[in-house]
């Protein structure tokens, strides 16, 4: 397969290298988050420490991450951990899964006897989709590995290799809870169009396993239910118009299809898992805001639920399949790359490179710290200290004082954690903003001025604007 499929490899090979280094660099300045890197990697330590999945970054801690989703992927991906016990590790091998899933992609552009300059700008367009730059760059997500999975498991039930289509069916479902409704829907449109067995089988599994996600386990065995749906029930309160009734939804819809130079739209049928997609976000979780844009990982899984109906249209229109159309195609990524400002172009940028003067300080710091203390922690340490059993985010917020107010006046800015840590570690510097600190810079130095006035914390080291304070009491 390497010899006749080289250019492919070595394509996939260079996404590879610029997507280790954006999300590696990015890691290394400081510039990862506890949410969602350090829950991540917190999670995939305990498996390869053979311990239950208890968080305690996450903003409900001391709970099983299977209250929050369902990510069995991560049992898989420990003992990598073994080898390379860091969160670089998950970032490498999100770059890595993503960045080769570009191969089904340009196996089905073979198989659909397209010509090879279009399959490489295919290749090209699908791994510079907008939502595997933005959940490459923006940290580590299960759901990049499910995406990276859903590109194989649609290849092989293209080529109807049943054992690989079945091995790519559970791999994609066991990386979150909703993946099976994607298998769901593509195997939907097979089997409508093929009427063959293994697609009738893929449905009732992903209907079975949709069904004991959402109508047993979760209902019955956590004590929230299922957090990201609408008010009520699962299938309460949706309509139509919530799938494009603001501008964030609008603008989703707008590059998925216009980034493969709206090519999709001419086999409308292989639109409907897309449409799927985009619909269990904005209708059936229409109250959660953050997964409606651009900007975040959750348009990664549109990267192979859109470039299956692209290929299949230049396939059907043969008047597609040239040299102009794949020309078309690299133009269209290049324009919405240069107008997104997308992380690729980043690694052209000198701040990206340019290390803050403030990371020194922290690497400082860290090693102070006992290997097994209990530490609340800001927001982007958090995923570098993320191996011990006790670590915690550092909230801010307002607290009213009847007496002993530590600022002298009724309210006070403040700050909490869950548990009982033994240190607080964080840095002041100006490199720092609200993603960094979960609050704006002067009302989170006034927070620690305050909680250090109250006799909560006391310093312990600082090296420039790094401080490690030692825990006197429970804010």
């Amino acid at each position: 397969m390497l010899k006749k499929n080289k250019i492919a490899f070595f394509v996939c090979f260079l996404f590879f290298l610029a997507y280790s280094t954006l999300s590696v660099v990015r890691h290394n300045h400081f510039g990862s988050f506890g949410f969602d890197l350090g829950i991540s990697d917190q999670i995939v330590w305990k498996y390869s420490q053979f311990q239950l999945p208890i968080t305690t970054v996450q903003s409900y801690p001391f709970t099983s991450i299977f209250t929050d989703h369902i990510e069995f992927i991560y049992i898989l991906l420990s003992p990598f951990y073994w080898i390379f016990n860091s969160p670089v590790t998950l970032l490498l091998l999100q770059a890595f899964m993503v960045s080769f899933s570009g191969i089904p992609i340009y196996l089905l552009t073979k198989k659909r006897n397209i010509n090879q300059f279009v399959g490489i700008a295919l290749l090209f367009s699908y791994l510079m989709f907008y939502g595997i730059q933005n959940a490459v760059w923006f940290d580590v997500h299960s759901l990049s590995f499910g995406a990276a999975f859903l590109a194989w498991f649609i290849y092989f039930l293209d080529i109807k290799a049943k054992l690989w289509t079945i091995l790519f069916f559970i791999l994609g479902i066991i990386c979150k809870e909703d993946i099976a409704f994607l298998t769901e829907i593509i195997s939907l449109v097979y089997f409508i169009k093929r009427k063959d067995k293994i697609s009738l089988i893929l449905i009732v599994g992903s209907g079975i396993y949709l069904f004991s996600i959402f109508y047993i386990y979760f209902p019955h065995f956590t004590q929230d239910g299922y957090r990201y749906q609408n008010e009520g029930e699962l299938l309460s309160k949706l309509k139509f118009s919530y799938l494009y009734d603001n501008a964030d939804k609008r603008n989703s819809i707008f590059y998925s299809v216009a980034w493969f130079g709206f090519l999709p739209l001419l086999i409308p049928f292989y639109i409907l898992p897309a449409l799927a997609d985009l619909t269990h976000y904005f209708v059936f979780a229409n109250s959660i805001e953050a997964a409606q844009g651009l900007f975040m990982h959750y348009r990664v899984t549109l990267a192979p639920l859109l470039i299956l109906p692209t290929i299949i249209a230049i396939n059907k229109f043969k008047i597609l399949n040239n040299k102009y159309v794949a020309l078309y195609l690299i133009l269209f990524a290049a324009f919405f790359q240069y107008y997104l400002h997308l992380p690729l172009s980043y690694l052209t940028k000198q701040w990206f490179w340019r290390e803050p003067t403030s990371v020194k300080d922290i690497n400082a710091i860290i090693p102070l710290i006992p290997p097994d203390a209990s530490v609340a922690s800001q927001n982007n340490i958090t995923p570098h200290i993320a191996h011990r059993h006790e670590i915690f985010t550092l909230w801010p917020e307002k607290r009213d004082f009847k007496y002993n107010s530590p600022c002298t006046k009724p309210t006070c800015n403040w700050l909490r954690w869950a548990g009982n840590p033994s240190y607080l570690v964080v840095n002041t510097a100006l490199d720092w903003d609200i993603r960094h600190l979960l609050a704006n810079r002067e009302d989170y130095i006034d927070g620690l001025d305050n909680l250090e006035k109250a006799g909560i914390v006391e310093k312990y080291k600082q090296n420039g604007s790094a401080v490690l304070y030692k825990v006197i009491k429970t804010p």
